[in-house]
């Protein structure tokens, strides 16, 4: 997996953590949203994710993922153990805020 990354992202942060929680590999590219006005707004980068955001997580399958949530369900989703987020809805929501 490859996990296009900010170092003060605070969504890339929380991919990270989910990451680091099921003890999964991946390679960190940075993108710095602010050096030579934002290196997100460069066409390589823009080719990855037209939307010019971090995080973005490319799967194993070559499927390019965004927005920090809709990576971390998926991560929850593929690699079930340990889970990140408890079966209980009330729990869950508070876990989500």
């Amino acid at each position: 997996m490859k996990l296009y990354s900010y170092f003060r992202s605070s969504a890339a942060y929380r991919v990270r953590i989910a990451l680091s929680l099921k003890n999964l590999a991946y390679e960190t590219i940075a993108v710095h949203l602010v050096k030579d006005g934002g290196h997100n707004r460069r066409p390589e980068f823009r080719a990855v994710n037209p939307q010019m955001r971090v995080p973005t997580l490319v799967a194993p399958s070559g499927e390019v993922l965004i927005q920090s949530l809709a990576i971390i369900e998926y991560l929850d989703e593929t690699h079930p153990d340990p889970p990140l987020l408890p079966k209980d809805p009330i729990a869950r929501a508070q876990i989500r805020a």
